[in-house]
C-alpha cells in the first residue's frame, strides 16, 4: 500500500457529516472521499456511509458493524481484521481487497464485487514464519449475485452463506467451509474447491466444469442439475451426493405429462396433451427450458425444482410451493401465482408482464392478463422492482 493520508478524528468526524448531509440532500453537504487514508482501528458502527470512498484505505481492525455502506468503493483497501457483522454493502466494491480476518457475519452484499480479493495473507512475517491469521467469516452472509471471480477465499468460513447466481469462476475455495451454503445457479468454472466441506449445501443448476474437488465433502448434498463436465472429482464420495432428481414411479408419469404438454404447445395441440395436476409432489424435478404455458398445476410442491428458461405463461400455480425454486430467465406472463410460496425462490431476469388472451379459434381477443401475485409470500425472493402496471400485488413493494 502506498503512502498513507492522515486524518483527525474531528475532521474525520466532519467528513462524516457533510456526507450525510449529501446522502440526504444532494444540495447539501459533500460526498466524503476518504481513499488511500490511515483509518486503522476506526468505530464507524451504524454509520450511514453509502457510496463512500475508500479506495486504497487502510481498515485494518476498523469496526463497521451495522454500517450502510451500499455501493461503496473499497478498491484495493486493507482491510484485515475488521468487522462488518450486519454491515449493508449491496453492490459495494472490493475488487482486490485484502480481506483476511474480517467479519462478514450476517452481512448483506448482494451484488458486491469481491474479485481477486484476498482472504488469507500470503506475505509471511520477518521471521519467515507463516501469518497468523483467524478464518474470513462471511456465514450468512447474503452473497446473490456476487462478483468473486479469482478471489482467494481458500479456508473461509461460508456456512450458511446465500451465494445463489455468484460468480465465482476460478476461485480458491480450497478448504474453504460451505456446509448448508446456498450455491443455486452459481458459476464455479475452473474454482478450487480442493477438501472444501460443501456438505448439505443446495448448489443445484451450479455450473463446476472444470473445478477441483479433490477429497471435497458433498455428504448431503443437492447437486440436482449441476454441471460438472471435465470437474476434478478424485477421492470425492459422489454416491453421498444428490445428483438427480428420486424418480419414483409417480414422479416418472407426472414428467411425461410435463413433457406432452410441451408437445401439446408447440405443436398447437397436434401433439401431446395439455397438463392438469394438482396436489402433486414435483421438488427437485428438473423442468428446465419446457413450455408449460397454459397448465393447470394447482397446489403444486415445486420445492428446489429447476425451471430455467421455461415457459409458464398464462400457467395456473395458485397456491403452489416454489419454495428454494429456480425460475432463471423463466417467462411468468400473465400465470396466476396467487397464494404461491415463493420464499427464497430465484427468480433473476424472469419475465413477468401481461400477456394477451386468444379467442378459441386461436385470434386476439384484445384482451391482457396480468400476472398475478396476490398474497404471494415473497421473502427472500430474489426479484427485481416490478412495474405495478403488469403485475397483480398486495403490495408494490418486494421483500428482497
Amino acid at each position: 500500500m502506498s503512502s498513507l493520508n492522515y486524518i483527525s478524528k474531528e475532521s474525520l468526524e466532519n467528513t462524516l457529516h457533510q456526507h450525510m448531509l449529501w446522502l440526504d440532500d444532494s444540495t447539501l453537504g459533500k460526498p466524503a472521499d476518504l481513499s488511500e487514508t490511515n483509518l486503522f482501528g476506526s468505530d464507524f458502527r451504524s454509520k450511514k456511509m453509502r457510496n463512500i470512498l475508500l479506495r486504497g484505505a487502510n481498515l485494518q481492525g476498523a469496526n463497521l458493524e451495522g454500517a450502510d455502506l451500499s455501493g461503496a468503493d473499497l478498491s484495493g483497501a486493507d482491510l484485515m481484521s475488521a468487522n462488518f457483522r450486519g454491515a449493508k454493502l449491496e453492490k459495494a466494491n472490493f475488487t482486490s481487497a485484502v480481506i483476511a480476518s474480517v467479519n462478514f457475519t450476517d452481512a448483506d452484499m448482494r451484488g458486491a464485487n469481491l474479485s481477486r480479493t484476498r482472504g488469507r495473507l500470503t506475505e509471511t512475517k520477518w521471521s519467515g514464519s507463516e501469518s497468523d491469521t483467524t478464518p474470513l467469516n462471511l456465514s450468512d452472509a447474503k452473497l446473490h449475485h456476487a462478483n468473486m471471480e479469482r478471489a482467494d477465499l481458500s479456508g473461509a468460513i461460508l456456512e450458511n452463506a446465500d451465494l445463489s447466481g455468484a460468480n465465482m469462476e476460478r476461485s480458491n475455495l480450497s478448504n474453504a467451509r460451505l456446509s448448508g451454503a446456498t450455491l443455486r445457479n452459481a458459476k464455479l468454472v475452473g474454482a478450487a474447491l480442493d477438501a472444501a466441506d460443501l456438505s448439505q449445501s443446495i448448489a443445484t443448476g451450479a455450473d463446476l466444469s472444470g473445478a477441483t474437488l479433490k477429497n471435497a465433502m458433498i455428504k448431503g448434498a443437492v447437486m440436482i442439475g449441476a454441471l460438472i463436465k471435465d470437474a476434478d472429482l478424485s477421492g470425492v464420495d459422489m454416491k453421498s451426493a444428490r445428483l438427480h432428481a428420486a424418480m419414483d414411479p409417480m414422479s416418472v408419469e407426472l414428467h411425461r405429462q410435463l413433457i406432452e404438454h410441451d408437445f401439446w404447445v408447440s405443436t398447437g395441440g397436434a401433439r401431446g396433451a395439455r397438463a392438469d395436476l394438482e396436489g402433486v409432489n414435483l421438488d427437485n424435478a428438473d423442468l428446465r427450458n419446457l413450455n408449460l404455458s397454459g397448465a393447470q398445476m394447482r397446489d403444486v410442491s415445486f420445492r428446489g425444482t429447476q425451471f430455467n428458461g421455461s415457459m409458464l405463461i398464462l400457467a395456473d400455480l395458485t397456491n403452489s410451493d416454489f419454495e428454494m425454486a429456480s425460475l432463471r430467465g423463466c417467462n411468468l406472463s400473465g400465470a396466476c401465482l396467487w397464494g404461491c410460496n415463493l420464499r427464497r425462490a430465484d427468480l433473476t431476469d424472469a419475465s413477468i408482464q401481461p400477456a394477451p388472451i386468444s379467442s378459441s379459434d386461436g385470434s386476439k381477443a384484445g384482451r391482457v392478463q396480468k400476472t398475478n401475485l396476490r398474497a404471494a409470500n415473497l421473502e427472500n425472493t430474489l426479484l427485481e422492482p416490478l412495474n405495478p402496471d403488469h403485475v397483480l400485488m398486495d403490495s408494490p413493494q418486494v421483500a428482497s
